[in-house]
């Protein structure tokens, strides 16, 4: 019988044995190809985590959320349950790890940086989701932080339950290039508004003239007042509140300037459209005046709020009116006038509308307005257009130009309404 069973044992199937040998190379490739991906890549066994969902649904447990909002414990004992059971080479450099050992244990310190985020991983894997994808930082071991896109996928029955895949690509660098192209933008739109000062000097002077003239007049008229045999005291303290007027009149000027010139972080705020168009409109008064161009202004009744910086969009529409008041002058139009409109689209974008009786703009420029560098203009530097529309964009907004039917440029610039003003916000 012992023989028997011994010939019994030392019979193998051959195609049994080929199917297993064949599955077992296909495995150890497929691991390969893994082990060499250029992407962080996690195995991860979560069945015990799993475990705990099912006595949690049988408990009755539906809001898986504030359940871990009221029992935080779970939530750390899941970090020390949950295992790394393999990883690849791509994930060991990016934790500046000695040895793919010291990422095959318990998941605890793929969320050192990130703490909050290992409970939203658990809601998504309670919740039955695929995939949870978020966007995180990562402590390495030799001291970095790097910033990752963090990415899970969850298995479902009938695949192997003891495989969820963690992967991560980093984007620390990609960030950090965008925060400097971010800062590059600044300091163009600076050195643009800076330039932009420069070409409305004389309207600047002309508009502080005023103040300072009025002062001087007064003062001399009150001494004049004073002077007299009986004082008029009734006239002195009139004129005394002329040259205050005048005198905050020409600080307010000021300001303007030197919030214009400023180089500082862009604020948001609730604007009023409107008030950040006749703020804008003292910086080109005087241009307008000098090449006797009219400008028609028309607004909607009552605006919503628009969400931006006042000074970026003071420089927006310094601009456009600038672009058109060079346009008509340069043209030597008969008609010399700009229609300004600000109105509502429905009920998410307040619009701002600049026409000008200018010649308007050739058709083979009309896609390249907006391109840096881009101009028609004998002395232009191409910036001005550019910046507005990278201002228009980062505030979530449109900017386009379009021949008028009447003649000359129209730029339609669209903001969206802050959230606050929509309905139901």
């Amino acid at each position: 019988m012992a023989r028997a069973l011994g010939a019994s044992n030392d019979h193998r199937d051959p195609v049994v044995e080929e199917t297993v040998g064949a599955r077992q190379a296909g495995e150890d490739r497929f691991r390969m190809l893994i082990h060499h991906t250029p992407t962080p890549l996690w195995y991860v066994d979560a069945r015990d985590a799993g475990e705990v969902f099912e006595r949690l649904r049988a408990e009755g447990v539906t809001d898986i959320a504030a359940h871990l909002d009221a029992h935080p414990e779970l939530v750390e004992i899941a970090k020390d349950i949950v295992l790394v059971t393999e990883i690849n080479r791509a994930a060991v450099a990016l934790f500046g790890a000695g040895a793919a050992t010291d990422l095959i244990r318990p998941v605890r310190y793929l969320f050192a940086a990130t703490p909050d985020m290992a409970k939203r991983v658990m809601v998504a894997h309670f919740e039955g989701r695929r995939n949870y994808v978020e966007q995180a930082r990562m402590a390495t071991f030799d001291g970095r932080v790097r910033d990752v896109v963090f990415s899970v996928t969850y298995p479902a029955p009938p695949e192997h339950l003891d495989t969820t895949f963690i992967t991560m690509e980093d984007i620390t660098e990609r960030l950090r290039t965008e925060a400097q192209l971010r800062r590059l933008q600044a300091d163009f739109a600076h050195a643009a508004r800076v330039s932009m000062l420069g070409e409305l000097a004389t309207s600047i002077a002309h508009e502080v003239r005023q103040p300072l003239a009025a002062i001087v007049t007064n003062a001399e008229t009150g001494l004049r007042w004073l002077a007299r045999e009986e004082p008029n005291l009734a006239k002195a303290r009139e004129l005394i509140g002329r040259i205050a007027a005048s005198a905050l009149r020409a600080n307010d000027i000021i300001q303007r300037v030197r919030s214009m010139a400023a180089k500082q972080e862009p604020e948001r705020l609730a604007l009023d459209l409107a008030e950040v168009v006749d703020e804008a409109l003292h910086f080109v008064r005087h241009d307008l005046d000098a090449q006797g161009i009219t400008l028609l202004r028309v607004d909607a009744g009552e605006l919503p709020p628009v969400v931006g910086d006042r000074v970026q969009l003071q420089q927006v529409v310094v601009n456009l009116l600038v672009n058109g008041i060079q346009a008509i002058a340069q043209a030597n139009a008969r008609e010399r006038r700009i229609e300004l409109k600000i109105d509502v689209d429905g009920t998410d974008a307040v619009t701002l509308s600049v026409h000008d009786t200018g010649p308007g703009v050739a058709e083979a420029d009309l896609g390249c307005v907006f391109d840096g560098f881009f101009t028609t203009k004998d002395t232009g530097m191409g910036i001005g257009l550019s910046i507005c529309q990278s201002i228009i964009a980062e505030h979530g907004g449109e900017i386009g130009v379009t021949n008028h039917p009447a003649g000359g440029a129209m730029f339609r610039v669209s903001l969206p309404v802050g959230d606050d003003a929509r309905p139901g916000g």
